[in-house]
């Protein structure tokens, strides 16, 4: 069946000492559950997947599977260096329960165009659940262009794609070429970006604001499909607002992940710990967040 609506790219909850909060991921995933999200992806950039050890990538799909108990699909998100581990890592994935994986394309190296197909092929052919395309070149350095898309599009398995290149006139060419194709899904990645994506034939969006509000998410999305523009409207502004909280810890190398675990910490879902070498939150910014939680609540 067609994936549709927001999918949340879930932060991972650490402990002080660098080990996963499973108490904080169970509450977390009960906050998105109840929030109306669509599905649950573990392990992308706001969940600091590609820094967290094999074992412990391993773990947050197995437990967040469990915690879910299948009251929302898993998506695992893979983005390694080596192809091998993609493909094991998507095998393992689909172990633990995963419904489908969210795959970038092997990183530091350049590739071409036809070895970006042969990499999707094999991952789609041994990994043998659905397969979700992630476009970042932000983060992978490599731009997956709309004319390969629709060549990846017709592999068997690849069920979506997920842009976050934030290059909306690339996105106008996949959506205009792929949007009326049956159970093939496609989602926009920046915030900001979700409801114009939706407007124009797209499915929803990963929006990582939906960690701390996924009703506003929801609700917005809801609102474009029912042609709501007032609504849509007010829910942007919300959304437009959140992005302050991006900002506060920059330049940390995820200022994103840390803003939203900081905030997540004021609701008392999870502590907001990063990743080593990543910089720890500075508990001073805190009533700054505080105080943009409260502007987007009062909208």
């Amino acid at each position: 069946m067609k994936l549709q609506g927001i999918v949340v790219p879930m932060i991972t909850p650490l402990t002080e000492a660098g080990m996963l909060d499973c108490a904080g991921l169970e509450k977390l995933t009960n906050h998105l559950i109840d929030g109306g999200c669509a599905a649950l992806f573990g392990l992308g950039t706001t969940g600091e997947g590609p820094f967290l050890s094999s074992a412990m990538q391993e773990e947050v799909i197995r437990q967040l599977c469990s915690f879910s108990g299948k009251r929302r699909p898993v998506l695992a998100g893979i983005a390694s260096a080596s192809p091998e581990d993609s493909i094991l890592l998507g095998r393992k994935a689909a172990d633990a329960g995963a419904a489908g994986v969210v795959v970038a394309p092997p990183c530091y190296l350049p590739m071409t165009d036809d070895e970006l197909f042969d990499f999707y092929s094999q991952v789609a052919e041994q990994v043998k659940i659905p397969v979700y395309i992630y476009n970042m070149p932000g983060m992978t350095k490599i731009t997956l262009k709309p004319a390969l898309m629709n060549k990846l599009a017709a592999i068997p398995g690849v069920a979506g794609y997920k842009d976050s290149s934030n290059d909306m006139n690339s996105l106008h060419e996949v959506l205009r070429d792929l949007a009326g194709k049956p159970d093939f899904s496609i989602f926009v990645g920046p915030d900001s970006l979700m409801a114009e994506t939706v407007m124009l034939g797209g499915d929803g969006g990963v929006n990582s604001g939906a960690n701390l509000y996924p009703e506003i998410y929801v609700s917005c999305f809801k609102a474009m499909q029912a042609g709501n523009l007032q609504e849509v409207m007010r829910f942007q502004k919300k959304i437009d607002t959140l992005q302050k909280i991006y900002k506060v810890y920059q330049p940390s190398g995820n200022a994103v992940a840390m803003g939203l675990k900081t905030g997540l910490k004021l609701k008392g879902i999870c502590g907001n710990s990063m990743k080593f070498p990543l910089m720890q939150p500075d508990s001073g910014k805190e009533a700054l967040i505080r105080r943009i939680m409260d502007e987007i609540e009062a909208i």
